[in-house]
């Protein structure tokens, strides 16, 4: 039972970074889809889908931590493996977000092949292509981090950036 439990606060350690960082995205991509519609209002519902999608992604990026396919490039250089598991956990956010829309649909009664066409038909390319960018470039930032903190010492930007500093005197 201890070990069950050290085994979920770990999980939960490991989540709780990407979660956050999920969230501000798509509250910015939420805001960004406003301002594309031209519906200038943010409603708290914006706020909802934003935390929903940052769960169902920080599972995303959980999961795909534990498959081996994310360390494929790991030996060459910092950029390809950003770019790497930018893509990896786009795609895994990609399938979430899709298997999350057919449970749905199971719930309110609909085959599963009915799901996904509504989500087919639901969909503009447009929106889908914006948010699909903004998902990448956030991943990258996110994996950027990440392989930065990881190559000076795990911990070493969180103190850099969040602790704070004494200021030192000023040379004349």
């Amino acid at each position: 039972m201890n070990r069950f439990l050290s085994a979920i606060a770990n999980d939960l350690r490991e989540v709780v970074r990407p979660v956050i960082f999920l969230f501000c995205m798509f509250e910015l991509v939420s805001f960004s889809n406003a301002l594309l519609l031209e519906s200038y209002s943010i409603t708290p519902t914006h706020t909802i889908y934003a935390a929903v999608g940052a769960l169902i992604g920080g599972k995303a990026v959980l999961v795909a931590n534990k498959t081996p396919v994310l360390d494929l490039f790991q030996r060459y250089a910092v950029i390809v493996t950003v770019l790497w598991r930018s893509f990896v956990y786009a795609v895994f956010c990609a399938l979430f977000l899709c298997s999350e829309h057919v449970v749905t649909g199971l719930f309110e009664e609909e085959n599963p092949v009915v799901s996904l066409e509504t989500l087919a038909r639901s969909l503009s390319i447009d929106h889908v292509a914006a948010n699909v960018i903004w998902l990448f470039v956030s991943l990258m930032l996110y994996n950027s981090y990440v392989e930065v903190d990881r190559c000076l010492g795990a911990g070493t930007l969180r103190r850099i950036f969040l602790q704070r500093s004494t200021p030192t005197p000023a040379s004349h």
